[in-house]
């Protein structure tokens, strides 16, 4: 998928994957990449998530999986909406998704934002 800024490509990989865990709002809000691996599991088992950056921890919250996104990426990119090309790893374990992996990249971005650390050359 491509798209500008805000054009719902992460609504597209949510309907995929069957579970809500991505940060949504105005302007630009993946960051980071994201790279979603995602496990098929049997039907009937619990969806869980794990970080590489969190080691240690299985998550079963997936608004604490969002809470987390949010987390490692102000992180790594700083709260002015700066955008950096080092991805969160993410790994799903759920019977609604594939066996597949996919990388959610920040939208296209022409101009940078007024008061942000966004380069001149953002395009």
């Amino acid at each position: 998928m491509l798209g500008g800024e805000s054009a719902g490509k992460d609504s597209d990989l949510l309907a995929v994957i069957g579970l809500d865990f991505l940060p949504r709002g105005d302007g630009v809000v993946t960051r980071r990449p994201l790279e979603l691996r995602l496990n098929h599991t049997p039907k009937g088992t619990e969806p869980w998530a794990k970080f590489d950056e969190v080691p240690n921890k299985k998550f079963t919250n997936f608004a604490e999986v969002k809470q987390t996104i949010d987390f490692l990426t102000d992180k790594v990119c700083g709260k002015s909406k700066n955008i950096i090309d080092k991805p969160i790893v993410l790994i799903i374990y759920s019977p609604t998704c594939p066996d597949l992996t996919m990388v959610d990249l920040p939208g296209i971005t022409r101009i940078p934002m007024a008061g942000s650390d966004q380069p001149d050359n953002i395009e």
